[in-house]
């Protein structure tokens, strides 16, 4: 009998200790229940669609195929900028306005001697092959109502859904043009009113969209959302558009931007010095940089003020915000094309998502500074402190986060940002407390998917014992210093059933469904 009982004083300690070691484990656990709640266009993001480098560009077998692989729900035609000059007639710029009244890149560029275009017919070649939506941008610069409405409804007689509508694209700019055919926003306010009317005769269920800015450098800029709105009580929406630095020194977008530099970095509100000017000297520097995490947060705070952003344009309570225009603007700054600059973009998804965003097209499919898909193998040689090819059809590193925020939310209605009963934060260097764990649950009528993203450089284990239905989790990671340049080859993937729990890998975003 002593024996026995010994044996007892002997184990149960063991078992007790087992039992603590079980709780402390489940404890260490995250729980994950949801949280706000919103509903959303199942054709919410999208890409802004200039492929004005292309002749006739939905010929093309490989940028059809890539534009595929982003499998993005809508797609903006014809464009920003060239819009305002763009005769829909003919698929090309307008050639009866002149190189001094059209905005600096477009003049540069020679476009009116080219021989190429890019018809409405071409436009619905790509869209019958992917079946996006349009996002439609009207010139209302110079064309005038007539061309507009004559093209919209060729549109629709190609098949093409006439379903979203943006009056024109960054007005509000104090230049020649823009500033001699709407001398203020009023002006602007009281032809959008005429136009939306005329337009909603023809397309009654289409959604109309006005130009919103939070720039006040100019008497003409200023208040200009509400003094615009004003003389227009038609429209459903306010376009926004954004650029932001990197910011992983710390700077912040320059005050006095112009049209074609906005996002640029004002080297003077910079918190940390880069060693030298010398370009690959500064690429190295900004590379270890993000193995701080006071750095590393300078550059996802910047991301999440610059989405945020459009608290400052004036939108009225109720209005949706379209966000036709993002992305991060650093041209030669060694993060872009990093895995970094994934969970960059990935931090304005998640903002606008938090907001009346509705819309989403960031800037651009494809080009040297924005794209989404690379469409040659030169478009890394900004990156001067190593050796780094792109691969032509594949994604960026942008284009991986747009690709998983569509195909998480595409086809889906509501979206329920994820409430953790933990905080994950890092301090940048102002103080600002910037949290590396989110998440979004999205849902139609038949189906879920949930997309989590750790921007951490560890290991956060959740509890999904509230949401039974998920089973298999993908997850996709890989060190933030690492350059994307063969789109998904160049990410670790992960695939797996799940049990009510997963645990997210360092720098990881993971679909679940």
């Amino acid at each position: 009998m002593k024996r026995f009982k010994s044996y007892y004083l002997l184990i149960i300690p063991c078992l007790l200790l087992a039992s603590c070691l079980i709780t402390s484990c489940a404890n260490d656990k995250t729980l994950v229940t949801s949280g706000f709640e919103r509903t959303i266009y199942p054709d919410m993001i999208g890409v802004n669609g200039n492929l004005i480098a292309f002749n006739q560009p939905w010929d093309n077998a490989n940028l059809v195929n890539a534009v595929g692989d982003l499998q993005v729900p809508n797609f903006r035609y014809p464009a920003g900028s060239l819009g305002n000059y763009w005769d829909w007639d003919t698929g090309w710029i307008d050639k009866s306005v002149p190189d001094s009244l059209m905005i600096k890149w477009v003049a540069e560029k020679g476009l009116k001697e080219s021989t190429d275009t890019y018809t409405l017919e071409n436009f619905a070649k790509g869209q019958k092959k992917l079946g996006f939506t349009p996002v439609f941008m009207l010139n209302m610069l110079s064309k005038d109502l007539a061309h507009a409405v004559r093209n919209l409804l060729r549109a629709k007689k190609l098949g093409l859904p006439v379903k979203y509508i943006e009056l024109g694209n960054e007005l509000y700019f104090n230049l020649p043009f823009e500033m001699s055919v709407y001398p203020t926003p009023e002006d602007y306010g009281k032809t959008c009113q005429i136009w939306i009317d005329s337009l909603k005769q023809h397309f009654p269920n289409a959604k109309y969209a006005v130009l919103g800015t939070d720039l006040e450098r100019r008497a003409r800029h200023t208040d200009w959302t509400r003094r615009a709105l004003k003389y227009c009580n038609n429209a459903d929406a306010v376009i926004f558009h954004k650029y932001s630095p990197a910011g992983i020194d710390g700077s912040k977008e320059i005050k006095k931007i112009t049209a074609g530099t906005e996002g640029t970095s004002d080297a003077l509100t910079a918190t940390r010095k880069a060693p030298s000017k010398e370009l690959k000297v500064r690429q190295e520097w900004e590379i270890g940089l993000l193995q701080n995490d006071s750095a590393y947060a300078n550059m996802l705070q910047t991301a999440h003020e610059a989405a945020y952003s459009y608290t400052k344009v004036n939108v009225p309570v109720g209005m949706e915000i379209w966000a036709t225009e993002f992305n991060m603007r650093d041209d030669r700054s060694a993060i872009r094309g990093t895995w970094a600059n994934t969970l960059y973009i990935s931090k304005y998804y998640e903002e606008f998502l938090n907001s009346p965003v509705s819309l989403t097209n960031i800037h651009n499919i494809s080009g040297d500074l924005f794209g989404q898909i690379f469409s040659d193998d030169t478009q890394l040689d900004f990156i001067k402190w190593k050796h780094v090819k792109s691969k032509p059809w594949q994604l960026t590193a942008a284009g991986i986060s747009t690709h998983l925020f569509a195909n998480a939310s595409k086809g889906m209605t509501l979206a329920k940002k994820l409430a953790f009963s933990k905080s994950f934060d890092i301090t940048n260097d102002r103080g600002d407390q910037v949290e590396t764990l989110g998440g979004w649950l999205f849902e139609n009528e038949s189906s879920k998917k949930m997309l989590l993203i750790n921007y951490s450089r560890k290991d956060i284990a959740l509890d999904l014992s509230s949401y039974p239905f998920l089973e298999k989790a993908t997850q996709y990671f890989s060190p933030i210093d690492t350059y994307i340049t063969n789109g998904f080859s160049d990410v670790k993937k992960e695939e797996g059933s799940i049990k009510r729990e997963v645990t997210l890998k360092p720098f990881s975003i993971t679909i679940i469904q």
